[in-house]
C-alpha cells in the first residue's frame, strides 16, 4: 500500500501534478497513517473510496470477504430505507405516524409524531432500554413528551419504523419485509448485501443486528454520499436522503446518522478529541457518522468527496473489553486527512 495519495481533481496524481495551474485545491490522504491510528485500537479494516475509486484498502487479520456486525451503524440503513420508500410513493417524511399505525390516532401526542421525527429520534415516546424491541412492543410505546422537544436514543423509535414499513408494504402488495425490501431496492442494485440480517420475535431489527463487509457498507456509504444516484440510477429520494444530515431538531444527530457541520461549534462540554464526529471543535470538516457500538465508523466527508470505513470485530471485541477501547474517530480521520486545521482539543 503506498503511503501517501496526493488526491488532484478526484484523481490518483504525483504530488508534482499540485503545480498545475487550474486553480484547484489538492489535499494529502495518509492511508498508512490511519491504518496505523485504526490497528491500535483493534481494528480491522479501513477503506476509502474518493469520487468512487477505492484509494485505500487495509486489513489487519481478516479477509476482504469477512462481515462485522455493524450494531448501530444500521440507524443508517434504517433511514436509507425511508429515503427508498419516498422514492417508491410508499411514505414521505411529515407524514403522521398515526396515518399507517391507526391506533396511535386517538392519542394527543402519538398521533401528532411524523416519520421524519421518528428517525431524528425526537418523537417524544418513552424510550425503555431493551436492547431488542418487537414491532408490536414498539407499537403499544407511550409518549413522553412533546413530539420535536427533546432526543431520546434508542431502538424503540426504529422498530416503530419497522412496523410502519411492513404496513405500508402490506399495503403495497408485497410480502417483503422490511429487511428483504432495503435489500432488493438499495443494496443489490449497486451490487452489496448484507451477510446476515438478525431478527426478534420474527421481526427484522432496524436499530443493529446486520453483517456486512467492509467494502459493501462502503458502497452503501458512497451511494448516501451521492445524494441517492448511483451509475445513472436513482435508489433514493433526493431530499429524503439530504434529510439525513439536515440538523432541524439536534445539532449533532439527523436521521440516522451523527452530524458535524463545518463551522458549528459544539456544546462546550462535548470538546474533545474523544468524543464523537458530532463534537468535533468548529474547524473540523464537515462529517456525517454511522457509528456502532465496537467502533464500527461509517464517515462521509462531502467537501472531500470521501467516503471511509474502519471496522473491528464488532460488538463482541467491545463487550470482551467492557465499554470504549480509546479510539477516536476525530483522530483517526486527522491521521487520515493531515491537511485537517489543528485545534486545541487535538
Amino acid at each position: 500500500m503506498r503511503t501517501i495519495f496526493i488526491i488532484l481533481l478526484g484523481l490518483l496524481a504525483p504530488a508534482a501534478a499540485m503545480a498545475q495551474a487550474d486553480g484547484s485545491q489538492a489535499f494529502e490522504i495518509n492511508c498508512d497513517a490511519a491504518a496505523t491510528y485504526s490497528d491500535r485500537y483493534r481494528g480491522e479494516a479501513v477503506v476509502v473510496v474518493h469520487r468512487g475509486a477505492v484509494v485505500c484498502e487495509h486489513y489487519r487479520n481478516s479477509e476482504p470477504d469477512e462481515a462485522w456486525e455493524l450494531a448501530s451503524g444500521v440507524k443508517s440503513f434504517t433511514a436509507a430505507m425511508a429515503a427508498a420508500a419516498v422514492e417508491d410513493g410508499l411514505l414521505t417524511l411529515d407524514e403522521p405516524v398515526a396515518d399507517t399505525l391507526t391506533e396511535w390516532q386517538d392519542d394527543e401526542r402519538l398521533s401528532q409524531i411524523t416519520i421524519r421525527q421518528l428517525l431524528s429520534l425526537v418523537s417524544g415516546i418513552h424510550v425503555v432500554q431493551d436492547r431488542y424491541v418487537s414491532y408490536a412492543n414498539a407499537v403499544n410505546s407511550r409518549a413522553r413528551n412533546e413530539p420535536g422537544t427533546r432526543f431520546a436514543y434508542g431502538p424503540r423509535p426504529f422498530a416503530v419504523f419497522g412496523e410502519v414499513m411492513r404496513r405500508k408494504l402490506v399495503a403495497a402488495g408485497s410480502d417483503m419485509s422490511p429487511a428483504d425490501y432495503f435489500r432488493s431496492r438499495v443494496l443489490i442494485p449497486m451490487d452489496a448485501d448484507v451477510a446476515s440480517w438478525s431478527h426478534f420475535e420474527g421481526d427484522p431489527l432496524l436499530s443493529e443486528g446486520v453483517e456486512i463487509t467492509p467494502m459493501h457498507w462502503a458502497r452503501f456509504g458512497y451511494l448516501v454520499s451521492q445524494g441517492g444516484e448511483i451509475g445513472g440510477t436513482r435508489l433514493l429520494d433526493a431530499e429524503a436522503t439530504a434529510a439525513m444530515f439536515e440538523q432541524r431538531y439536534m445539532r449533532m444527530y439527523g436521521m440516522g446518522w451523527w452530524v458535524h457541520h463545518e463551522g458549528v461549534e459544539p456544546r462546550s462540554r462535548f470538546r474533545s478529541a474523544r468524543a464523537g464526529i458530532s463534537a468535533a471543535p468548529a474547524n473540523f470538516p464537515t462529517v456525517y457518522a454511522a457509528a456502532g457500538s465496537g467502533d464500527q465508523r461509517l464517515f462521509i466527508l462531502p467537501d472531500y468527496d470521501l467516503v471511509v470505513v474502519r471496522m473491528t470485530r464488532g460488538v463482541r471485541i467491545h463487550r470482551e473489553l467492557q465499554g470504549d477501547v480509546g479510539f477516536s474517530g476525530q483522530l483517526f480521520l486527522r491521521a487520515l486527512l493531515p491537511g485537517i486545521p489543528p485545534s486545541s482539543e487535538s
